[in-house]
């Protein structure tokens, strides 16, 4: 105990010795700060003065005051490189100083001169002119050095006397307190854990009242009465190694109550000698709210590794450098190591090294940035080499002072190669397509060429033959121009069906949506047959049901066409009997119908096995139809495809000998009276055109047949070969209207009416109607987006031509 007073006591005394130094010090600093803001507004003073007054110096008694303060001045004038003193030389102050001033460096300096410290202040007066004021330190420190000197001899001096004073009054005080402790050591009524006094065999001797509330035990008995059997030689162990190695020994243990209840205590056995025996001196606090507390914090993390290990999830905990402290199960089973190999390892060793620097950006990433977590993708290798991607989810978990990350992943391997997979196949399938739509677009070219340079010829042939067949001939002429005219006739609508075809399996097949009269279309479509059913010896019969609206919103058109189809099939398979048509209808929701259009007829039917390839293209029920009737199988695939697109379809009921019925079946919303149509003037002797045409043609055949027709109708013609000179005709001459050819050499027709349309003057407003033998659809919105007013497909037919022309043309009737 002695010795801690004695370095109680020379701690005082240089705690003592390093104030007074800290003390002096930051006095002898203070005055240094005073001294330089005194330098500093007495130059500030000198320079004022200087100003008022230039080129003054200090007077004798301006000068004499200054020493009596213990500062110094000088100026001088610089004239190049040196310098010119004003005043006799100061002490502290040198030439250098005053160039310094002079040049117009301001502030505060300090010097030594005759190892004598001086403080300056630099003050430029003009612009080659300086001052310096000086003030001498050594004196300052002179003053302060004698004070702490001083200072530190009267703390040393009262500390001695304290010290005299304790050892002769305060130390017999202390022993004799220390020996009334001894002596009182076991009265422990103040304390709120046990206290026992045990002897060197383990024996109760005595106890705080504590102790004796809580444990039932009687002096003279072992300690060991109060513990489980279990933890009895361990408890014995620890007292005793306490007595031999004369140090403190901190344990835990059990002891049990009086009322038979057991608590943990946290003990600490302290080895004591008194008047010659060793005794043991045990203390304790109850921990049984905390031993509970840690049994149950234990269970829970034994739970949580027990999820840890058994979740199927790929699960690292690693800290703030990367390192792996935990790993559970599957991760053991992927890497093909255990825990041992992994522990502590950087998780980075697993990686390849591709991925390395990945790894590191999204870890600064996560741990940089106030997110929780973070989605990575990297992969992991095995002990075998096998690379697995993992897709991971990084979540930073702060543990106190430091920051843990758990990484939970899931091995998308199979996946990723899957998705690589589909990406190839789609890659496969994209290519297919291009080929497809590239074979499509071809196909699509070759169709157009073909239908251009079909039509061209045909537009020649059936032109020529209407044109003959409205003048005189004879009965065997006009015998043979009829079997040219339905013979290019049959020609022209293969071409269709096969340019219908093709827009069905493109997808370009546009379905109108207008208002019509079904009624009056099939009316018209009865009348246009029943002169061939008649010639043929058969009868045609057209029922409606009364009780359905006549008008309905569709597409007339193609209604049209599939009907026709439907007819021209039962015409040609039948040789006896009727055909009929019949219309009938449900009514469903929404003012919408499910009609139903039977076309049924008595001729040769059709086998059941053979329904369904008869809707196939380019076949019939079989090829001795073929070359018995004719035809190319292509009407009934048409049909279909028309009707399906209308949402609708073509269903068939046959009986071999018994005839065919087929049903078209379309839902149909109830129309309205649908609008007059515009009737062009008839094109007979007793109405006639008016108007110059110029016609735009580079086949001579054509440009004949042209000529011809629009003589017919009564016009003035004026030809051109190509589009180049279309333009030129337009600008030099006035016409009422252009037919355009749109396949033309040196320039089409479609640029040449783009350049009309962009002339300045009035004349890009003339009509301009396209020629073409394109039959597509894009041919004729590539015509009217050029500007063109309307549209004639080749070949040309004459009231078809007078019909079109007759909305732009003025007509004049004669009787």
């Amino acid at each position: 105990m002695s010795r801690h007073i004695k370095y109680l006591w020379m701690l005082a005394l240089a705690s003592t010795l390093m104030i007074t130094v800290v003390t002096g010090l930051m006095l002898y600093l203070s005055e240094v700060k005073h001294q330089q803001n005194e330098l500093q507004r007495l130059a500030g003073n000198l320079r004022q003065q200087w100003q008022l007054n230039p080129g003054s110096l200090p007077t004798a008694a301006e000068l004499g005051y200054l020493r009596s303060q213990g500062l110094s001045l000088q100026t001088g004038t610089l004239s190049g490189d040196n310098v010119s003193l004003l005043l006799p030389p100061q002490p502290g102050i040198t030439d250098a100083a005053v160039i310094q001033a002079a040049r117009g460096i301001a502030g505060l300096q300090q010097t030594t001169e005759k190892h004598l410290p001086y403080l300056l202040y630099l003050q430029p007066l003009t612009d080659n002119q300086g001052m310096v004021l000086s003030k001498s330190l050594s004196q300052l420190r002179q003053h302060y050095l004698r004070g702490w000197i001083g200072a530190a001899l009267a703390n040393l001096a009262v500390i001695i006397v304290l010290f005299a004073g304790f050892h002769h009054i305060v130390r017999p005080l202390r022993d004799q307190l220390d020996r009334q402790n001894l002596q009182h050591s076991l009265s422990w009524e103040h304390m709120s854990g046990i206290a026992v006094r045990l002897s060197a065999q383990q024996l109760i001797l005595d106890a705080n009242p504590r102790f004796m509330e809580l444990f039932d035990s009687d002096r003279e008995q072992r300690l060991s009465a109060i513990q489980p059997e279990e933890e009895r030689p361990q408890i014995a162990r620890y007292l005793q190694q306490a007595l031999e190695s004369r140090t403190l020994i901190d344990f835990e243990c059990t002891l049990i109550g009086r009322d038979g209840e057991e608590s943990r205590w946290a003990l600490h056995a302290q080895p004591w000698h008194l008047g010659g025996r060793d005794y043991i001196l045990l203390t304790g606090d109850d921990i049984t709210k905390r031993h509970h507390m840690e049994g149950k914090l234990r269970a829970e993390q034994q739970r949580v590794r027990a999820y840890f290990d058994s979740m199927q999830t790929l699960l690292l905990v690693c800290d703030q450098q990367g390192n792996i402290l935990r790993i559970n199960q599957p991760v053991q089973d992927l890497l093909q190591m255990d825990r041992k190999q992994l522990s502590k390892q950087p998780l980075s060793y697993l990686l390849p090294k591709t991925h390395a620097a990945r790894l590191s950006h999204d870890w600064q990433q996560l741990l940089g940035s106030h997110a929780g977590s973070l989605a990575s993708e990297f992969p992991l290798v095995s002990a075998s080499g096998k690379e697995s991607i993992i897709s991971w989810r990084l979540t930073r978990i702060s543990n106190g002072s430091h920051q843990e990350v758990l990484l939970a992943g899931l091995d998308i391997t199979e996946a990723v190669a899957n998705q690589r997979a589909l990406e190839a196949a789609n890659e496969r399938i994209r290519e297919a397509l291009e080929q497809a739509e590239s074979a499509n677009r071809s196909k699509s070219i070759f169709l157009a060429n073909m239908s251009h340079e079909i039509r061209t010829p045909m537009n020649g042939i059936l032109g020529a033959s209407e044109l003959l067949l409205d003048s005189a001939l004879s009965e065997d002429q006009r015998h043979y121009l009829d079997i040219i005219h339905n013979s290019s006739h049959a020609l022209l609508d293969i071409i269709n069906d096969i340019l219908d075809l093709s827009k069905i399996e493109s997808g370009n097949l546009e379905i109108e949506q207008i208002d019509f009269d079904l009624n009056r279309l099939i009316t018209d479509i009865y009348q246009l047959f029943n002169e061939p059913v008649r010639r043929k010896g058969l009868s045609l019969v057209y029922y409606y049901d009364s009780g359905l609206p006549a008008n309905w919103r569709g597409d007339p058109k193609r209604v049209r066409q599939i009907i026709t189809n439907l007819l021209s099939n039962a015409l040609k398979f039948t040789e006896k009997g009727r055909i009929e048509i019949r219309v009938s209808g449900q009514q469903q929701e929404d003012f919408r119908y499910l009609l139903s259009i039977e076309v049924r007829d008595s001729g040769i039917g059709i086998a059941p096995d053979k329904t369904d390839q008869i809707f196939s293209a380019f076949k019939q029920a079989d090829t001795s139809t073929s070359r018995k009737y004719g035809g190319t199988g292509l009407g009934l695939t048409i049909s279909r495809h028309l009707a399906r697109a209308m949402d609708g379809d073509i269903s068939l009921s046959s009986e071999i000998g018994h005839g065919s019925t087929f049903v078209l079946q379309l839902s149909l919303h109830e129309g309205h009276m649908p609008e007059a149509v515009k009737q062009p003037p008839a094109i007979k002797q007793e109405r006639r055109l008016l108007g110059r045409v110029l016609l735009a043609e580079d086949n001579s055949v054509n440009q004949r047949i042209a000529e011809r027709m629009l003589s017919r109708l009564g016009l003035q013609c004026t030809t051109v070969a190509n589009g180049e000179q279309a333009i030129t005709e337009v600008l030099s001459h006035d016409y009422d209207l252009v037919l355009m050819d749109v396949n033309m050499p040196v320039m089409d027709g479609i640029t040449a009416t783009e350049r009309i349309r962009d002339l300045s003057s009035h004349k890009n407003h003339i009509p301009i109607i396209a020629l073409t033998a394109n039959a597509m659809l894009e041919d004729k919105e590539r015509c009217l987006a050029a500007g063109m007013n309307g549209f004639i497909s080749k070949p040309i037919k004459l009231d078809t031509l007078g019909k079109v022309i007759a909305d732009f043309l003025p007509a004049s009737h004669h009787a």
